[in-house]
């Protein structure tokens, strides 16, 4: 996916998390956009903590844009 299709989801106004589907199979979430960090070559994703009072991610995950092959909102139930 176009680098800039995945930052026109960060930058949204208002902010709507989104789950990052790649080619693999695998998914991830990104459900603040402080949690995310894209440039040409990456896009890394910090993965949410137990507690709310913690707001730095323990681990972060790695993807190329190359492989991301959809974005789809996660609209509330």
């Amino acid at each position: 996916m176009n680098p800039e299709e995945i930052r026109s989801f960060l930058r949204a106004t208002p902010f709507v998390p989104f789950r990052v589907h790649t080619s693999d199979g695998k998914h991830l979430d990104v459900l603040h956009p402080e949690m995310a960090m894209l440039t040409r070559m990456a896009l890394v994703v910090g993965r949410p903590v137990a507690d709310p009072t913690k707001d730095i991610p323990a681990r972060a995950d790695l993807v190329s844009p190359l492989h991301v092959v959809r974005l789809e909102p996660l609209v509330p139930a």
